[in-house]
């Protein structure tokens, strides 16, 4: 029972993201029972959403002697334990690289092209562990996000998106499927409450795929017109977020499409509610006088008096 306490305990504080609390009812609990699987995997998912090396490193070892081919979570922390592993390798090869970290090897190029190889192997790694989970949890979306991630930092950017495509496919049939369990009569409000933080967290994560998307197309693609596609869809179920608007006015004078331009900065700065002094108002207005300056160009006119605003 003790045991249960800790694990139940333990579950809770992941829950609610206070990793350190989780670590610690963890290891509470394995001080009783040193082979609980449960409580070893929620050990290491502790440790590893710490982030820090240290404790990244203890995750994976955690994890390599779990089974993978049971539960899919194991497969899944692995994938991530792995994936922040490479990110810090290859930040200690720049680091190296540029002389802004310390190393003890004679030739500092050839460290950091080891570094580098190692965080290469690391992100393959991953990759492996998180195509082990998929295929034990096929519509996961911590799955899905891990696979958009590390495709992304091995630069393969269409597998990445199509992986992204998959999460806004499912983050959209869940979104309705729990907007029609709430038009069901006498729902207890504990119950209404629970399906609103599903409907919330489905839709972060869907703006975020989308961000994420829009973002990838546009800066590593080239092709702002579908970035400008994901934009539009987020307006299209939440067009209160200030964000989207100044990164689809970005896009559109990209395209030279200015009088659009004028109308996402013109809603950027409604939803914003800034100060007129603040660095992104002023941004705002630098742009959006840009656009009007381009405007008059294109029209065969003097740019010299209408662009103060």
């Amino acid at each position: 029972r003790q045991i249960e306490i800790h694990t139940e305990t333990c579950a809770g504080y992941l829950g609610m993201r206070d990793y350190p609390r989780a670590e610690d009812q963890a290891l509470r609990g394995l001080a009783l029972d040193e082979d609980d699987f449960t409580l070893r995997l929620y050990l290491a998912r502790a440790l590893l959403n710490q982030d820090r090396t240290e404790k990244v490193l203890r995750a994976e070892q955690i994890l390599r002697t779990l089974p993978t081919d049971e539960d899919f979570r194991v497969s899944l922390s692995l994938g991530e334990t792995l994936e922040r592993k490479g990110i810090a390798l290859e930040e200690a090869a720049e680091g190296v690289l540029s002389g802004e970290r310390f190393t003890n090897a004679a030739d500092p190029e050839k460290r950091a092209a080891e570094l580098s190889a190692l965080s290469r192997e690391a992100f393959r790694e991953a990759e492996k562990s998180y195509q082990v989970a998929y295929n034990l949890q096929l519509n996961d979306t911590e799955v899905l996000n891990g696979l958009v991630r590390i495709c992304a930092l091995q630069e393969r950017f269409e597998d990445s998106l199509a992986w992204g495509e998959a999460i806004i496919r499912i983050t959209e049939s869940d979104r309705l499927f729990w907007k029609k369990q709430l038009d069901r009569p006498n729902i207890a409000p504990r119950e209404e409450k629970r399906m609103w933080e599903n409907i919330r967290q489905l839709e972060e994560l869907e703006v975020a795929v989308h961000l994420q998307a829009a973002a990838t197309l546009n800066n590593k693609l080239g092709r702002t017109e579908d970035a400008l596609g994901h934009l539009d869809q987020i307006i299209a179920f939440d067009p209160s977020i200030p964000e989207t608007h100044s990164q689809k006015a970005q896009l559109l004078v990209k395209l030279e499409r200015y009088e659009s331009a004028i109308a996402a900065i013109d809603q950027f700065m409604r939803l914003a509610q800034l100060d007129f002094e603040h660095p992104d108002i002023q941004r705002a207005w630098r742009i959006r006088n840009d656009c009007e300056a381009a405007l008059i160009r294109s029209r065969g006119g003097s740019a010299g008096s209408s662009t103060d605003g």
